[in-house]
């Protein structure tokens, strides 16, 4: 889906998602911000062990306009795992383990409408936009046999010691963000 303007993103934000066959009334916390704030380029945090030691973390991200991502394994953006991958913004959900004790956790969904084979290991993209000082994210992924379902419930195993995942990522050239 090509977007037409800011208006479109904060109609999209704010129309919630059905999640497990159920509506949600949640909008993005990031609403009022060009992209959802989802435009830029972000590093894993390298302070954080539970981020940078799992295998799951690419090392970069590079969001353009909230409409395409690339995935990098290196912090520097050398190293592709797949790029210009196109994606529609699917809505926003509640964290099942957070919310709505933490009012701002809450994922924004993206969903891959790009054929590129690289990019099917990324068809879904759950990310808690930018936020924070510094500013920074949280990402999730799941290929052709994931759901948003999935990567939501992610937030309740703890069935090892690198989950539940939540990778941290901070703006670029910030080495320490949460």
């Amino acid at each position: 889906m090509k977007w037409l303007g800011f208006t479109s993103f904060a109609l999209l934000a704010t129309m919630g998602t059905a999640i497990a066959g159920q509506a949600t009334d949640i909008t993005s916390p990031n609403s009022d911000v060009p992209y959802l704030g989802v435009h830029g380029t972000f590093t894993l945090d390298a302070s954080l062990p539970e981020s940078l030691h799992d295998p799951r973390n690419p090392g970069r991200l590079v969001f353009e306009e909230m409409e395409r991502f690339s995935f990098y394994r290196d912090f520097a953006g050398n190293d592709a795992i797949a790029e210009n991958c196109e994606y529609s913004y699917s809505g926003a959900a509640p964290d099942p383990f957070y919310y709505p004790e933490f009012q701002g956790s809450i994922w924004d969904l993206f969903e891959l409408v790009s054929e590129d084979e690289a990019c099917q290991g990324f068809k879904y993209v759950a990310l808690r936009a930018p936020h924070g000082d510094p500013i920074h994210m949280h990402f999730r992924y799941g290929g052709e046999t994931s759901s948003f379902d999935e990567l939501l419930a992610m937030s309740t195993d703890e069935e090892t010691s690198l989950d539940p995942w939540w990778s941290t990522y901070c703006a670029e050239g910030v080495v320490a963000c949460d």
